[in-house]
């Protein structure tokens, strides 16, 4: 942190404080160690439920250099969609939608509606997520098969790796890298009120998809069964490193 970050900080804290009533003052004052305490509780349950971490590309150097290459193919993506955030997450394993139902972010009902649904709720595991928080160009309005097809000519058209765009990804994923997303930049993902496609079938055969954020509502849902007129579903790219 820098040096004017740190004095604005300082600053926040500061006037924290002054807000604080006398009894409030005291009562800080006599139970600092509780406060601590409780400080230390939040962190480590924060800690627990956070499922996916977005990385700087220095970060992913320093860290994951063994996958530093892949960077620049992803910048290319980036760049080509006017995004120049994060393109890497750090995913770990454990997320899915019936147990993790109550997230941290806008949602439809929180998705606790999806306990009932009957799918394979596929938890994430240990991964790097190669991700632009958008819509692959042109990728609505398609049958399934037209979009691996059209999944596989944007891979080589980025000269993204073999094993990069090789997958929609779970409805699990899809969820926790929009939320994670939604968290740091407050932006709803996919942008316009569209929904992004899925590889998680139902027991029955529909295919999920998640999105329709809306400016009315602004909550995010999900939802299964697909055609191939649907104008306002699209998929990700996404690149998939288990570690």
């Amino acid at each position: 942190m820098d040096t004017e970050s740190r004095v604005a900080l300082a600053s926040e804290i500061i006037l924290f404080l002054k807000e604080l009533s006398n009894k409030e003052l005291l009562f800080l004052v006599d139970n600092l160690q509780e406060v601590k305490d409780y400080i230390t509780r939040r962190i480590a349950e924060i800690d627990r439920n956070t499922f996916v971490t977005p990385l700087s590309d220095k970060e992913v150097m320093n860290q994951f250099p063994q996958f530093a290459d892949r960077l620049a193919p992803w910048r290319k993506l980036a760049s080509s969609l006017d995004y120049y955030g994060p393109v890497v997450w750090l995913v770990k394993e454990g997320f899915n939608l019936k147990k993790y139902s109550l997230f941290v972010g806008p949602c439809t009902m929180s998705l606790d509606y999806l306990k009932d649904w009957d799918f394979k709720d596929i938890p994430t595991s240990n991964m790097l997520v190669f991700w632009v928080p958008r819509l692959a160009p042109d990728s609505t309005s398609k049958t399934v098969a037209k979009r691996e097809q059209y999944r596989n000519k944007l891979r080589a058209y980025y000269d993204m790796p073999e094993n990069h765009c090789d997958r929609f990804g779970s409805i699990a994923l899809l969820v926790a890298l929009i939320l994670a997303h939604f968290k740091r930049t407050g932006e709803r993902v996919p942008l316009k009120g569209f929904f992004v496609l899925s590889d998680t079938l139902t027991t029955k055969g529909y295919r999920f998809f998640c999105g329709g954020y809306s400016l009315w509502i602004g909550l995010l849902r999900c939802s299964d069964g697909l055609t191939k007129n649907d104008d306002d579903v699209g998929f990700f790219l996404l690149g998939v490193e288990e570690i």
